[in-house]
């Protein structure tokens, strides 16, 4: 049965290892858009903070997502930083269960509107084509592309945040 469960510091590794599950597919179909295994830094303040969250099917971790009010300064502006929206990061899944990445993006929606959010938003590398698509296809609008030299990502997207269960959500526990 799965479950959908805040990360504790103590699931950092299985973190890491579903990021790098993700990774390792992506780099096999040719696209260079996270590093082999990210550094513990990468995600540990957000699992101190509480935004990490994990789904567990048992005793295996199967999916990531960090959910923060914090935006990303080098992407979002000023005024839309102050707007009432809560930003999805290093969501990914391993390999098997079809449809767990869009009921977890559906689950980072009904969180956001619990938490008084009305937007739910995130970058997108700017040369992953099929991701992109992917968001829009998952309800998301295009805002913007923001193409800076030290940084991949910049493909900006967002979708209104709503307190819905989705029948992916139930499927893989995520409705709790």
């Amino acid at each position: 049965m799965t479950s959908i469960r805040r990360a504790e510091s103590s699931d950092l590794d299985a973190f890491l290892d579903v990021l790098s599950a993700a990774t390792a597919r992506l780099h096999a179909r040719g696209i260079q858009q996270w590093p082999p295994r990210f550094a513990p830094s990468k995600v540990l303040p957000d699992i101190e903070a509480g935004h990490a969250y994990m789904v567990w099917d048992g005793r295996d971790a199967i999916a990531t997502t960090i959910l923060s009010p914090n935006g990303d300064k080098d992407f979002w502006t000023p005024d839309e930083l102050t707007d009432s929206a809560y930003y999805v990061s290093k969501i990914s899944t391993v390999s098997g269960y079809d449809g767990l990445g869009s009921a977890v993006l559906d689950w980072c929606s009904r969180k956001t509107a619990q938490l008084g959010g009305e937007l739910l938003r995130l970058d997108a590398w700017r040369t992953n084509f099929d991701l992109q698509k992917y968001y829009l296809c998952q309800g998301f609008r295009h805002v913007r592309t923001v193409e800076l030299a030290h940084r991949n990502s910049g493909a900006l997207f967002e979708r209104p945040a709503h307190d819905v269960t989705t029948a992916g959500m139930l499927k893989y526990g995520l409705n709790s």
